[in-house]
C-alpha cells in the first residue's frame, strides 16, 4: 500500500520505519526538512512532497491534536479519495470539528496507538514499542467497514497485540483513566515534594510510578485540556478512592484496609493474565 505519514516525530518516524520494514512504500513530511532529508537518506520514507499525498491509499496524521484541523484546512486540496486517520490521544472534540470540515466524499477513520515512549523526535523512533501494545480504532457515523478493515490491518502491520473499535466517547473515557489520570498521578507524586534528597531514598516502585512524568508538557496540556470534562470525573473518583484509604488508616481499620488491597492485588493478576495471552 502507498501511505503518507504527516509528521515525523516519535510516533510518526516509528511508523514509517515499521511500514517500511513490512513492504510498503512510504513517504513522509516534517515541517523540519533536514528531519525530512534524515529519513529519506536513512530510507525510512521514499519522497517527502506534500503532493504524493494525492496519489496514496492511506494519509496518516501524527501530529499532535489541534495541528490536525489546521493542517486538513490548510492541505484540503490534496485530499481526495485516500482514506486518511490519526493517531490523537483524544478523540471526540477532534472529530467533531474535523469531520464537520471535511467533504463527505473523503473517508476519515481515526485510530490511537496505545504506545510511546517518554523522549520525543524523529531520532528517538522505536518500532519494537508497538509489540504487543493495544490499537484503539474509532467507529464513528463517517467511517465504513471497510475502511475500518484497512485500519485494522495497519495495526496488525505495525505489530499491534490487540484491536478495539470503539466510539470516540467511549475511547476518551477510557483513556482518562487509563492514560490521562495515570499520567497526572505521576506529575503529583514528582510536584509534591520538592526535597532533594528524595532521589536517595527511593526505590524501583517511585521510579516505575513516575516514569511517565518525564513528560511532553506540550502535547499532555493539550490532551488534559481536550478531555477535561472526563478527564475531571477520573480525578474525583480518584480522590475519593484514596480519601476512603486514608479514612482506614487513620481509623486503623485493619480488616478492611486488607481487604481492599488483597481485591487490589486480585484485579492486578486478573489484568497481567489478560495481557500475556
Amino acid at each position: 500500500m502507498k501511505i503518507f505519514i504527516v509528521g515525523l516525530g516519535l510516533m510518526g518516524a516509528s511508523y514509517a520505519q515499521k511500514l517500511t520494514s513490512v513492504g510498503h512504500d512510504v513517504f513522509g513530511f516534517d515541517k523540519d526538512h533536514n528531519t525530512n532529508l534524515k529519513a529519506l537518506n536513512e530510507g525510512v520514507i521514499k519522497g517527502y512532497n506534500l503532493k504524493d499525498m494525492k496519489d496514496c491509499e492511506l494519509v496518516i496524521l501524527a501530529l499532535y491534536p489541534n495541528q490536525i484541523f489546521e493542517f486538513i484546512k490548510s492541505n484540503l486540496s490534496y485530499f481526495d479519495t485516500q482514506l486518511i486517520t490519526d493517531i490523537s490521544g483524544t478523540k471526540t472534540k477532534l472529530l467533531d470539528e474535523v469531520l464537520e470540515l471535511l467533504p463527505k466524499s473523503i473517508n476519515y477513520v481515526s485510530h490511537h496507538p496505545m504506545a510511546g515512549r517518554e523522549k520525543s523526535g524523529y531520532d528517538h523512533k522505536d518500532v519494537t514499542m508497538f509489540k504487543n501494545a493495544n490499537f484503539l480504532i474509532i467507529d464513528s457515523h463517517h467511517a465504513k467497514p471497510h475502511h475500518i478493515e484497512t485500519i485494522k490491518k495497519l495495526g496488525l502491520d505495525l505489530g499491534f497485540k490487540r484491536q478495539i473499535v470503539l466510539s470516540a466517547y467511549e475511547h476518551d473515557e477510557l483513556i482518562a483513566h487509563t492514560s490521562q489520570l495515570t499520567h497526572l498521578i505521576a506529575v503529583s507524586l514528582m510536584l509534591m515534594n520538592k526535597n532533594e534528597h528524595t532521589k536517595d531514598a527511593t526505590g524501583d516502585s517511585f521510579r516505575d510510578l513516575t516514569r511517565i512524568a518525564n513528560i511532553n508538557e506540550i502535547l499532555w496540556t493539550e490532551l488534559f485540556l481536550d478531555n477535561k470534562n472526563a478527564l475531571i470525573q477520573k480525578i474525583d473518583e480518584f480522590v475519593d478512592v484514596l480519601g476512603e484509604l486514608k479514612h482506614d488508616i487513620l481509623a486503623s481499620n485493619e480488616v478492611i484496609l486488607k481487604e481492599k488491597l488483597k481485591e487490589s492485588k486480585k484485579r492486578r493478576i486478573s489484568f497481567d493474565e489478560t495481557n500475556t495471552r
